[in-house]
């Protein structure tokens, strides 16, 4: 007897996948430990508006979805993600993608990924459904784009700023209007981040203490990517957090793992977080992002419920955006940020623990190593396009734009390294091109294997040739304080 799972995303748009499997488990070992898994005899569907039909081929194409562990040391399995289906494009490669919410979520992937590792039996023949519990119900999914508060935010209500892990189901919130509203429903879940590869939809952003003027917020405001604040131009408009990013009051912030939660109440409105107007939650099919809900049930969501829906007027982008983002940029600057020019970005190279500066000479940095070294890193500072650059888009984090690497330790001559080198895994953005010239980016950290210098002796020279400046980046108060002191003892 076949069992049938059926699941429903709306995020990517156009996904839906139906997995038939054998009715009994099977048991097996992998790198760290066992699972069971429910053999797949058909998939069909549609990911990301492509269509699916397997099960594939097993020449790469597929893998079994067994345990993910986010150790890269090996040792015990201490992450294991029931659902886990692994498939990969027709090629068999690209980079890994999560499309899972939680351990009850299912994820997809291309093959490939630098920190987690999926686990798969000896053999490929056969691809598998990673389920320790099944259900023959059908679900729908939605990714951690679902608006929420971090631990430790407070959200005003009759009783004062409570935070938001102690509020309860009938709790009384007082709304930006100053309306008293009954809390109908709470909901949290707990993210991991630090091996998340598309991280941009789970780290959180935080709005800095006085970022939309004093008191809003009151205190640093962290919140999930998706969540739209709520923001007066020309009438109450909802932005999402992360469209409001500029690299100065508003930043995506590194966390190993966060808990996300939200409030409902019986209609979305604006709820205060920290003084700051912020949306409460609206199911719109997205509620199995919470793994755990208090007590209490929440509305159902009609279907087809849109952003049309908002209490306010919701914009992602165009002018009414770039207005706001102008206006908090305006504001980080009287509250001390300034723009500062650093053409080496503070280029400096991590030579097995100890920092090594370079001589300079206009884009040209020179690094004197033993070359013996084994753990050697690039290292510079980095900044974002789009907060730097108003108009543009790009939300890469560059650090200098290499023009060249060459190394010579006087003996065994010089030797050029292809800025394409297989060998320059990570740390890099692809290779960029003007069809007269090749120029490459890191990303602030880029590792340099000792394979490039291998017969190297003695002490040996690096040359790191720039195709331009680095971008300006923006300085903290605090850091402009710091600057000053320094400037000061130095006169």
């Amino acid at each position: 007897m076949a069992r049938t799972f059926n699941y429903v995303f709306t995020e990517p748009a156009n996904t839906s996948i139906t997995v038939t499997t054998e009715d009994n488990p099977r048991s097996y070992t992998v790198d760290n430990g066992t699972f069971s898994g429910y053999r797949v005899t058909n998939i069909s569907g549609t990911f990301n508006g492509r269509t699916i039909t397997g099960p594939l081929a097993s020449n790469n194409t597929t893998s079994s979805p067994n345990t993910l562990d986010n150790d890269s040391n090996g040792g015990v399995v201490d992450q294991a993600y029931n659902n886990v289906i692994w498939l990969s494009n027709s090629s068999g490669n690209g980079s890994y993608s999560f499309y899972g919410i939680d351990n009850r979520g299912l994820a997809f992937s291309t093959q490939g990924g630098a920190d987690e590792r999926v686990f798969s039996k000896n053999s490929s023949q056969d691809f598998y459904y990673d389920n320790s519990d099944p259900t023959d119900q059908n679900m729908t999914l939605q990714s951690s784009s679902a608006p929420c508060f971090a631990s430790g935010t407070t959200i005003r209500t009759v009783r004062g700023d409570v935070t938001v892990e102690a509020l309860q189901i009938g709790d009384r919130v007082v709304t930006a209007s100053g309306e008293e509203r009954p809390i109908r429903w709470i909901g949290h879940t707990k993210v991991a981040c630090r091996h998340a590869v598309d991280r941009a939809r789970l780290l959180p952003v935080r709005i800095a203490a006085h970022a939309f003027g004093e008191g809003r917020p009151a205190r640093d405001l962290l919140v999930s990517p998706g969540h739209a604040i709520c923001v007066d131009l020309l009438g109450e408009v909802l932005i999402p957090a992360i469209r409001l990013v500029n690299g100065t009051t508003v930043a995506q912030v590194e966390v190993a793992e966060v808990t996300y939660w939200h409030v409902e109440l019986e209609s979305h409105d604006i709820l205060l977080a920290e003084g700051l107007p912020a949306e409460s939650y609206l199911d719109m099919g997205n509620r199995a992002f919470f793994e755990v809900a208090s007590i209490g049930l929440g509305p159902d969501a009609p279907a087809g419920r849109t952003t049309a829906d908002f209490c306010r007027p919701f914009h992602e982008d165009g002018a009414l955006v770039e207005a706001v983002r102008a206006r908090l940029q305006a504001r980080a600057g009287a509250l001390g940020w300034r723009l500062v020019e650093a053409p080496m970005a503070d280029l400096h190279l991590v030579v097995d623990g100890q920092t090594i500066h370079p001589d300079t000479d206009g884009l040209v940095a020179r690094f004197i190593l033993p070359a013996e070294a084994r753990d050697v890193r690039l290292v510079s500072e980095v900044s974002v396009p789009a907060h730097v650059r108003p108009g543009t888009s790009d939300d890469r984090r560059l650090g200098v734009c290499l023009a060249g690497l060459t190394i010579d330790d006087g003996l065994t001559g010089a030797r050029a390294i292809d800025l394409d080198d297989a060998r320059l895994e990570t740390g890099l953005h692809p290779l960029d091109t003007d069809g007269a010239a090749l120029w490459r980016w890191t990303d602030g950290v880029t590792p340099l294997p000792a394979s490039l210098w291998e017969g190297c002796r003695g002490t040996m020279f690096l040359r790191v040739s720039l195709a331009a400046p680095a971008l300006p980046r923006w300085v903290a108060p605090q850091e402009t304080v710091v600057e000053l002191a320094a400037f000061r003892r130095r006169a």
